[in-house]
Protein backbone atom coordinates (compact mmCIF):
# COMPACT_ATOMS: atom_id res chain seq x y z
CA UNK A 1 0.00 0.00 0.00
CA UNK A 2 2.82 2.63 1.01
CA UNK A 3 5.15 1.50 -2.59
CA UNK A 4 1.89 2.63 -4.28
CA UNK A 5 1.56 5.46 -2.63
CA UNK A 6 4.62 6.62 -3.02
CA UNK A 7 4.63 5.84 -6.80
CA UNK A 8 1.56 7.91 -7.15
CA UNK A 9 2.91 11.01 -5.52
CA UNK A 10 6.08 10.76 -7.36
CA UNK A 11 3.96 10.35 -10.74
CA UNK A 12 2.11 13.42 -9.76
CA UNK A 13 5.53 15.27 -9.06
CA UNK A 14 6.78 14.20 -12.50
CA UNK A 15 3.59 15.87 -14.49
CA UNK A 16 3.69 19.15 -12.40
CA UNK A 17 7.49 19.64 -13.53
CA UNK A 18 6.25 19.20 -16.94
CA UNK A 19 3.35 21.51 -16.54
CA UNK A 20 6.31 23.97 -14.79
CA UNK A 21 8.60 23.26 -17.86
CA UNK A 22 6.68 23.99 -20.40
CA UNK A 23 5.36 27.22 -19.34
CA UNK A 24 1.55 26.36 -18.78
CA UNK A 25 1.33 28.01 -15.81
CA UNK A 26 2.43 31.89 -17.58
CA UNK A 27 0.43 34.49 -17.49
CA UNK A 28 1.51 36.26 -20.79
CA UNK A 29 -1.20 37.32 -23.49
CA UNK A 30 -0.79 37.92 -26.88
CA UNK A 31 -2.07 41.70 -26.74
CA UNK A 32 -1.17 42.49 -30.74
CA UNK A 33 0.77 41.21 -33.55
CA UNK A 34 1.59 43.24 -36.49
CA UNK A 35 3.36 41.88 -39.89
CA UNK A 36 4.97 44.56 -41.20
CA UNK A 37 5.10 45.61 -44.43
CA UNK A 38 5.74 48.63 -47.07
CA UNK A 39 4.12 51.03 -45.41
CA UNK A 40 2.97 54.49 -47.23
CA UNK A 41 4.70 54.92 -50.70
CA UNK A 42 7.41 56.93 -51.10
CA UNK A 43 9.11 56.32 -47.89
CA UNK A 44 7.93 52.83 -46.78
CA UNK A 45 7.11 53.94 -43.28
CA UNK A 46 4.73 52.07 -40.98
CA UNK A 47 2.74 53.44 -37.55
CA UNK A 48 1.25 51.53 -35.26
CA UNK A 49 0.36 52.44 -31.71
CA UNK A 50 -0.67 50.06 -29.04
CA UNK A 51 -2.35 50.89 -26.00
CA UNK A 52 -1.52 49.08 -22.60
CA UNK A 53 -3.91 47.69 -20.18
CA UNK A 54 -4.25 48.75 -17.07
CA UNK A 55 -2.97 46.49 -14.23
CA UNK A 56 -0.22 45.73 -16.96
CA UNK A 57 2.98 44.37 -14.87
CA UNK A 58 5.11 43.65 -17.71
CA UNK A 59 5.27 43.84 -21.91
CA UNK A 60 7.68 42.11 -24.08
CA UNK A 61 8.17 42.78 -27.11
CA UNK A 62 9.07 40.12 -29.58
CA UNK A 63 10.02 40.53 -33.49
CA UNK A 64 10.86 38.00 -35.93
CA UNK A 65 12.43 37.66 -39.09
CA UNK A 66 12.93 41.41 -39.65
CA UNK A 67 14.68 42.31 -42.66
CA UNK A 68 14.72 45.09 -45.05
CA UNK A 69 11.46 45.01 -47.25
CA UNK A 70 13.87 46.86 -50.54
CA UNK A 71 17.53 45.89 -50.49
CA UNK A 72 18.21 48.78 -52.89
CA UNK A 73 16.65 50.82 -50.01
CA UNK A 74 19.56 52.00 -47.72
CA UNK A 75 17.31 52.79 -44.59
CA UNK A 76 15.43 50.46 -42.80
CA UNK A 77 14.88 50.32 -39.45
CA UNK A 78 12.20 49.43 -36.39
CA UNK A 79 12.15 51.67 -33.87
CA UNK A 80 9.66 51.31 -30.18
CA UNK A 81 8.88 54.77 -28.37
CA UNK A 82 7.74 53.44 -24.54
CA UNK A 83 4.95 56.04 -23.81
CA UNK A 84 3.66 57.25 -20.18
CA UNK A 85 0.57 58.27 -22.29
CA UNK A 86 -1.94 56.76 -24.66
CA UNK A 87 -0.64 56.98 -28.16
CA UNK A 88 -3.07 58.51 -30.41
CA UNK A 89 -3.79 57.18 -34.10
CA UNK A 90 -1.67 58.43 -36.92
CA UNK A 91 0.58 60.42 -34.42
CA UNK A 92 4.61 58.99 -34.19
CA UNK A 93 7.05 58.78 -32.11
CA UNK A 94 7.78 62.87 -32.27
CA UNK A 95 4.99 63.72 -31.28
CA UNK A 96 5.25 62.14 -27.71
CA UNK A 97 9.06 63.77 -26.96
CA UNK A 98 8.17 64.86 -23.40
CA UNK A 99 6.46 61.56 -22.74
CA UNK A 100 8.74 58.75 -24.17
CA UNK A 101 9.83 56.44 -21.07
CA UNK A 102 12.63 54.57 -23.02
CA UNK A 103 13.35 54.31 -26.99
CA UNK A 104 14.48 51.05 -28.68
CA UNK A 105 15.81 50.92 -32.24
CA UNK A 106 16.54 48.08 -34.47
CA UNK A 107 18.73 48.79 -37.44
CA UNK A 108 18.58 46.59 -40.10
CA UNK A 109 20.27 48.67 -42.67
CA UNK A 110 23.75 46.52 -42.47
CA UNK A 111 22.02 42.99 -41.82
CA UNK A 112 22.20 40.62 -44.48
CA UNK A 113 20.35 37.34 -42.32
CA UNK A 114 16.74 37.61 -41.04
CA UNK A 115 17.18 39.09 -37.50
CA UNK A 116 15.14 38.41 -34.17
CA UNK A 117 14.96 40.48 -30.65
CA UNK A 118 13.04 40.44 -27.70
CA UNK A 119 12.94 42.97 -25.42
CA UNK A 120 11.16 42.70 -21.65
CA UNK A 121 9.89 46.20 -20.19
CA UNK A 122 8.96 46.42 -16.82
CA UNK A 123 8.09 50.02 -16.41
CA UNK A 124 4.80 50.71 -14.53
CA UNK A 125 4.12 54.08 -16.10
CA UNK A 126 4.13 52.35 -19.40
CA UNK A 127 0.32 53.33 -20.94
CA UNK A 128 1.42 52.99 -24.30
CA UNK A 129 3.86 51.99 -27.66
CA UNK A 130 4.51 53.91 -31.01
CA UNK A 131 6.17 51.03 -33.18
CA UNK A 132 7.34 52.72 -36.71
CA UNK A 133 8.82 50.98 -39.46
CA UNK A 134 11.27 52.22 -42.15
CA UNK A 135 11.22 49.72 -45.10
CA UNK A 136 11.00 46.82 -42.99
CA UNK A 137 9.23 43.31 -43.07
CA UNK A 138 8.60 40.77 -40.38
CA UNK A 139 6.02 40.36 -37.37
CA UNK A 140 5.76 42.01 -34.33
CA UNK A 141 4.30 40.52 -31.53
CA UNK A 142 3.54 42.52 -27.97
CA UNK A 143 2.78 40.44 -24.99
CA UNK A 144 1.61 41.81 -21.61
CA UNK A 145 1.54 39.63 -17.74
Amino acid sequence: MKKSGIGVIGILVVLMAVVFVSGCTSTEKLLFQYDLSAGESPNFVGVQNVTIPNGTTSVKFVAQNLTRLYPNVNTSNVIIYLLNTIPVSGATGENYTVNILEQKTIELSNETQPLSVTYKFNNTQLKGLVIVNTNAKGVIQIFTT
